[in-house]
């Protein structure tokens, strides 16, 4: 199964203008997963990217990735799809 890689990833938000925010919401123990924030200044709306970890708290391999601002339940966060179909997204792998 291919995997979108989170360097490639975060080089292509940086490309963009986004930061990589310090906080992160860390899951490694129980879940698996670690999920970082992307900002950028002075827009409101963020990137959410869960990232898989091992049994190290270590990976590259991304899980989902969100956009917006607010609440999932409200509708102010929408998660993007990742088609690997498409050329942008098998570059990234």
């Amino acid at each position: 199964m291919n995997f979108v890689s989170f360097t490639k990833y975060k080089s292509y938000l940086e490309s963009l203008g986004y930061s990589l925010e310090r906080g992160k919401d860390d899951y490694s123990d129980s879940l698996h997963f670690i999920t970082y924030f992307f900002s950028k200044e002075g827009e409101k709306d963020k990137y959410f990217v869960n990232v898989f970890t091992d049994c190290n708290g270590i990976g590259d391999h991304i899980m989902s990735i969100n956009y917006g601002h607010g609440s999932i339940f409200v509708g102010g966060i929408k998660t993007i799809k990742i088609d690997m179909r498409k050329k942008f997204w098998k570059n990234l792998v």
